[in-house]
């Protein structure tokens, strides 16, 4: 026997193109001011990420450029690798070892990831929206930092320095999964200097940007001290994170300035199998 209340969530995606539909819909007001702030962060999300992964479909001659630059610094840095690596062996100490431990809190995704929640949450229960947008912004590019970087460390398959088989020891297209075989680029120090990027664009404050580029630092030397990555590996991730942390900021700005390519609102819905809620997208 049908039981006589049916709770049901319904999806509905529609193309610009409103449907008659033979349900009823409650009509009383449902986006609240956080409810709206979710969905705006949702849309924005949505487009940065979009914006981010097409951008090279839309390079021009400046972009090339940068591009060959990293490329080019990151090839000439491994005649710097051995070297660097055997100096920094040389110079170990305590005091060292309890500096570059915290260059690798300043680059652990689960830290950055916990700054990004506390701005974001702060800004919705203090109502401060350039602090919910900060948070906001850190998300995005730890999220796509995160993709790229990990993405480019399974595609290069480099063996870390620790294992000993040397900096040239490279497989590319292997797709190798496992830690030790992803080297290149240096996860933490991409993650680094991408959240100092976004947090030095958003403060705008000359000391800030040094100390937070310093702290940056700190986390490749760390990657290097602890024997975790080549310099090489570094300087890429450096240039990853810088990129992604400047673009993060720029769509997000773009995004303001113009309307958003996707909407998305929630309404409850009643239908005859029961009554839920309908999350519209309209593209």
């Amino acid at each position: 026997m049908k039981p006589p209340f049916v709770i049901c969530a319904t999806l509905l995606i529609s193309l610009n193109l409103i449907q008659a539909q033979t349900q009823t819909e409650l009509n009383f007001p449902t986006e609240t001011g956080l409810i709206n702030n979710l969905k705006n962060d949702g849309v924005s999300f949505y487009n940065t990420s979009v914006g981010l992964f097409t951008s090279p479909l839309h390079f021009d001659d400046e972009d090339f450029i940068l591009t060959g630059i990293i490329a080019g610094a990151t090839a000439f840095s491994f005649t710097f690798d051995n070297s660097i690596r055997n100096n920094i062996g040389e110079i170990r100490s305590q005091s060292l070892d309890k500096t570059a431990r915290f260059g690798e809190k300043f680059g652990n995704g689960l830290y950055v990831a916990g700054l990004s929640g506390v701005l974001y949450l702060g800004g919705h229960i203090f109502q401060e929206e350039e602090l919910r947008k900060t948070g906001l912004m850190l998300a995005e590019a730890i999220f796509l930092n995160g993709v790229v970087t990990k993405g480019l460390k399974i595609i290069t398959g480099r063996s870390r320095p620790f294992r000993n088989e040397g900096n040239h020891e490279i497989d590319f297209f292997e797709m190798e999964f496992e830690d030790e075989q992803n080297s290149l680029p240096s996860g933490h120090t991409s993650t680094a200097f991408a959240v100092a990027t976004v947090l030095s664009e958003r403060i705008d404050n000359l000391y800030a940007s040094i100390a937070l580029y310093s702290f940056a630092g700190l986390t490749a030397f760390q990657r290097i001290y602890n024997d975790k990555h080549w310099f090489s590996d570094t300087i890429l991730g450096a240039a990853i994170g810088t990129v992604i942390g400047v673009k993060v900021v720029k769509l997000n700005s773009d995004n303001d300035n113009h309307d958003s390519s996707i909407d998305m609102n929630i309404t409850p819905v009643v239908n005859s199998n029961g009554y839920g809620v309908g999350v519209v997208f309209k593209f």
